[in-house]
């Protein structure tokens, strides 16, 4: 099977991919500006072209999607941030998440401060997730030992609980406890 050729860098062409690429993945400014850069310097070193030529393309591309509404860090930050608790994340974990996507530090902060319209509490519902998919919590079994549960609060705090909020993980006694807390971390 043949290696297909890429086409030629126009802003018509650089325009298409971006549409395409945004189809498919949701992306920040700073991400959407990395790929487009990488984009011209694999096309330019195909056709032994300069990637200066092109690189001015990314700027107008970039510009007239933030303007059609294409691209938003504010969404993408609210979105992800919502993401991440519904996974177990912390929220120092989704603050660095962000920032490695390219999100400023303020649009993270705003991001993160949407979870309330979601969460009474979205720190304790976030760690609830967590424990039960990590089976830290689990109502079956005998309680472990300080070993146990010193590995335990290790994990807990790895993932970016406080150390407060691990114990009250493992301080959860059967199912009854967990689905009120679990209420009071959704509802208030």
């Amino acid at each position: 099977m043949k290696k297909r050729s890429p086409k030629k860098i126009t802003y018509k062409n650089l325009e298409k991919y971006t549409f395409k690429y945004l189809e498919k993945y949701a992306a920040t400014e700073f991400q959407l500006r990395n790929i487009l850069k990488r984009k011209i310097i694999k096309t330019s070193f195909f056709f032994q072209t300069k990637p200066d030529d092109y690189i001015h393309f990314i700027e107008d591309i970039l510009t007239k999607f933030k303007k059609i509404g294409l691209i938003n860090d504010i969404t993408f930050s609210e979105n992800r941030a919502l993401n991440l608790v519904k996974r177990g994340f912390s929220k120092r974990k989704i603050l660095i998440n962000l920032k490695q996507k390219g999100i400023a530090d303020e649009i993270a902060e705003k991001g993160i401060d949407n979870l309330k319209k979601f969460f009474f509490n979205f720190e304790l519902a976030s760690a609830l997730i967590y424990a039960k998919k990590k089976r830290i919590i689990s109502f079956n079994k005998k309680n472990g030992g300080f070993e146990e549960n010193k590995k335990q609060l290790m994990q807990m705090s790895r993932a970016g609980f406080a150390y407060d909020m691990a114990k009250k993980m493992l301080n959860l006694n059967n199912e009854k406890e967990f689905i009120e807390l679990e209420k009071y971390a959704n509802d208030g």
